[in-house]
């Protein structure tokens, strides 16, 4: 950043002070001290810590140089982000109960966001063209160069969908760039590209926030607040080039743009599930999701879901296998990586290098909070049995939150998976559900919030009201 600006340098710990202050100015109810939303933007707040705590190269704690410490903050950040998990959780499950939902807009105005939402947009993606791009990204990128030119890759090191991005970004790179000078050179493209993926990611999880309050809460200005505070959070910042965090919560927030749709939905969703490759954690969604839809439609999403998740996963495969019996036993293997993973195998024999809270020593308790994540799955799913878009969003971002206590590959690392869901149950006004129409077709008009709830004149269009009863 210092390239851009003279003199600029903010660490991860000046940037978590200078932003919970700014969070604060603006959506922080200073008129009601004792409120829902105070306690929600300081949940958010709380989340920023444990990230920084779980990675102490960030507060320059060295392994080498103090390993006691290092390991002790480790531990610290780990306990941290468990702790606050568990405290997101209890709000998400408990939202169902807080029946009035008055709208609280933030402490400036609609113009002010917006140029607000820009700068810090910009500053977050300077940070992506500054730093070095991250590990995942450039397996991203070169598994996709690599399926591009149908060559063989040895070994997956990245999902499905990512690996697809990587291709994507190369190809893109490859058609702007001038074949000339020194974007002859192939890193210098890989190193672009492997930057391109999170920049996109986060524009689209940004645009997707800003359409749900558009076109689900029914105002334009929720949407920007929504994804003001998506970049001014901590953890955005400190994850922002991390395609494996970022890529599945973009995939998830635009199911939710395209809700009334099964097909994109669920192809969204097989998406999401693909950007994964140790463990689809995703796919736990699909029974909540169903049940949403009910039937028909439900069917629909659970067709466009394992048809686009299996389609990423097998494609890659077979564009990177040089013979069939090669890419029949990495399918193979695939599979199995994936039961193993969720076995906890790769943690009994050591292979899980990235830190976490589960280790050899205490595996066999993770046993028993899967069971508790799979009643909590089924009581999410079966009640209450006819949902509307309201439990849609508080159930899918509490499942989410939830695979963070059993995901062995860091546990409770993956903020960014939830944070965007989050910031939909904090916003959302209070939805009422719509009679389905005798064309079998919700329509436009599926879910709408109710008139009480909804600023005359503010964020609805010229002189627009939309009060309905």
């Amino acid at each position: 950043m210092r390239d851009l600006l003279t003199g600029y340098e903010v660490n991860e710990a000046t940037w978590f002070y200078l932003s919970s202050l700014l969070i604060a100015a603006v959506f922080f109810r200073f008129g009601r001290i004792w409120s829902l939303r105070n306690v929600d933007v300081l949940l958010l707040l709380s989340l920023s810590p444990g990230l920084l705590l779980v990675d102490p190269e960030q507060l320059g704690v060295v392994l080498v140089e103090q390993p006691d410490r290092y390991h002790f903050l480790q531990t610290l950040g780990t306990t941290w982000l468990f702790g606050g998990a568990g405290l997101v959780l209890v709000r998400l499950l408990c939202d169902p109960l807080f029946k009035r939902r008055p709208l609280i807009e933030p402490n400036l105005a609609a113009q002010g966001l917006v140029f607000l939402a820009v700068s810090a947009f910009a500053f977050l993606m300077a940070k992506v063209v500054v730093e070095p791009p991250s590990s995942a990204a450039q397996a991203a990128v070169t598994q996709g160069e690599k399926m591009l030119r149908r060559q063989d890759v040895p070994q997956t090191a990245g999902g499905a969908t990512s690996t697809a991005a990587g291709a994507a970004a190369t190809a893109v790179v490859e058609v702007v760039a001038p074949p000339r000078g020194a974007w002859k050179d192939r890193a210098r493209i890989r190193e672009l590209a492997a930057r391109i993926i999170p920049m996109i990611a986060h524009l689209a999880v940004v645009v997707g926030l800003y359409l749900v309050g558009r076109m689900h809460f029914g105002d334009r200005r929720q949407g920007v607040a929504m994804a003001t505070l998506y970049l001014l959070v901590p953890c955005t910042s400190y994850a922002v080039g991390e395609v494996e965090h970022v890529l599945p919560a973009a995939f998830c927030i635009w199911a939710f743009v395209c809700v009334r749709r099964p097909l994109v939905a669920g192809s969204l969703m097989g998406a999401a599930c693909g950007s994964l490759v140790l463990l689809p954690v995703f796919l736990a969604l699909l029974p909540l999701w169903f049940v949403f839809y009910e039937r028909k439609r439900g069917m629909l999403f659970v067709l466009a879901l394992v048809v686009v998740g299996g389609a990423l996963q097998v494609g890659v495969l077979a564009l990177t296998s040089p013979d069939v019996p090669e890419f029949s036993g990495r399918l193979q293997r695939a599979v199995q990586t994936v039961v193993n993973e969720f076995a906890g195998e790769t943690i009994a024999e050591g292979n899980d290098s990235n830190g976490g809270v589960w280790n050899e020593t205490n595996l066999a308790y993770r046993i028993p909070v899967i069971v508790v994540f799979v009643v909590l799955l089924g009581g999410l799913t079966i009640w209450p049995r006819r949902k509307t878009l309201e439990h849609l969003i508080s159930h899918t971002a509490a499942l989410v939150v939830a695979t963070q206590f059993w995901y062995s590959h860091q546990g409770g690392v993956y903020v960014l998976w939830y944070l965007p869901l989050l910031l939909l149950v904090v916003f959302r006004p209070r939805l009422a559900s719509v009679a389905v129409r005798g064309s079998g077709d919700p329509g436009a008009g599926w879910y709408e919030p109710i008139g009480s709830h909804v600023p005359v004149g503010t964020g609805l269009g010229r002189g627009a009201t939309r009060l309905r009863n």
